[in-house]
Formats: structure tokens, C-alpha cells, sequence
């Protein structure tokens, strides 16, 4: 793809379309710069530090209309993706940044749908062994309401 043949695909897009375009735009151009994959810039993923009082990591992501499905609702996979993220920093967090992590498994159960705003998760380490992590997480909305719950453990390694 040439920048004259991406040019030329522009050309029939609606106004909507275009402003998607410009944002996913600058999500790649902020993930050549930021430590954050080019989803994660997608998904505006912030952690937001430790909770000692609750013993929790919390993160933070926009739901945004690039991230709806065709319901309107933030797409299923994209909560799994906030999800696994938080995880995935919360690993970080707890081992250090030099060790390679990786998921094992993922639950991830549903329970209502991410409409608007900002979801924020909280992350509890259920058990932290040499080289596995059990982790479970919980999401809310803005009003507060549990939007999803998981459990996940991953493998982590110098």
C-alpha cells in the first residue's frame, strides 16, 4: 500500500469514518513512543497504582465507539483484552519488567455490557509462586456496576 493508494481509499469515507481513522492514526503514532502496544493506545489503558488498603491493581480504559460492536456495546474481546492488559501489568508490577510473562488461561464471565466512559478494573493476586500467578479481576463502569469478572494465571520467567 502506497500513501497514493491509501489516499484513494479515503476518499469515499464519511465524516465518522475519517475521525476514526484519525484516532486510530494517533494510537500508532503514540505506540512508537509509548511502552503500550498499538491496542492498548486504542483502548487509552492507564494503570492507576496499587490499592494497598484492598490489596488491588487498578487500571482504567475508554470505551470508545472504534471499540463497540454492532450493538453499540463495547466488543467482548475488548473486555478480554482490558482484562488480560491489566493482568499483564499487574505481573509487572509484582515480578519486575526483566522477566518474560505470559497468560496460561483467561475466565472471563460477562455480566453486563460496557455501554460509555471509563471501565476501571481492580486486580487481586491470589497467589504468587515462583513461576505462576494467579490473578482475578473485576470490572466496573462509571455508575459503579460489575461489567465482567475473571481469573487468570500466567507463567512468568527470568
Amino acid at each position: 500500500m502506497t500513501l497514493d493508494g491509501l489516499w484513494k481509499e479515503l476518499q469515499d469515507l464519511n465524516e465518522n469514518e475519517v475521525e476514526t481513522i484519525h484516532k486510530l492514526v494517533q494510537a500508532l503514532k503514540r505506540a512508537r513512543v509509548s511502552p503500550l502496544a498499538y491496542i492498548e493506545e486504542v483502548m487509552h489503558f492507564q494503570s492507576m497504582g496499587y490499592d494497598k488498603e484492598r490489596a488491588v491493581h487498578k487500571h482504567r480504559m475508554l470505551v470508545t465507539d472504534e471499540l463497540r460492536n454492532r450493538y453499540k456495546i463495547l466488543h467482548g474481546g475488548i473486555t478480554a483484552t482490558f482484562i488480560d492488559t491489566a493482568m499483564g501489568d499487574t505481573v509487572f508490577k509484582e515480578v519486575g519488567t526483566e522477566r518474560r510473562s505470559v497468560t496460561l488461561d483467561l475466565n472471563v464471565s460477562f455480566i453486563r455490557p460496557g455501554m460509555e466512559g471509563w471501565l476501571t478494573s481492580e486486580t487481586q493476586v491470589i497467589k504468587k509462586g515462583r513461576t505462576i500467578i494467579v490473578m482475578e479481576t473485576k470490572v466496573w463502569d462509571e455508575e459503579k456496576k460489575l461489567i465482567a469478572r475473571a481469573s487468570s494465571t500466567f507463567f512468568s520467567q527470568s
